[in-house]
């Protein structure tokens, strides 16, 4: 879980400008992890990108890291 958590913030890192706002927070259910991603003010889009496509990538690539732990992975944008 730590590693699933240490790949999301070098990802969200990554496309925000302020990291010292980053803040993520996650709920383990059964094999079932709620992360939950809040940024600055304002930075928010960069993390959904057009039409949402870059929260669904961020998405995809979390779900598919957790196959291997054999966790289920959902990611939620908390503005």
């Amino acid at each position: 879980m730590e590693k699933l958590e240490k790949l999301l913030r070098f990802i969200v890192e990554e496309l925000v400008e302020t990291k010292e706002e980053i803040q993520i927070t996650y709920e383990v259910i059964d094999e079932n992890i709620n992360f939950k991603i809040s940024v600055a003010k304002g930075e928010m889009g960069r993390l959904i990108g057009k039409n949402g496509v870059i929260a669904n990538s961020i998405r995809v690539l979390m779900q598919a890291s957790g196959i291997k732990g054999k966790v289920f992975v959902n990611v939620e944008f908390v503005d």
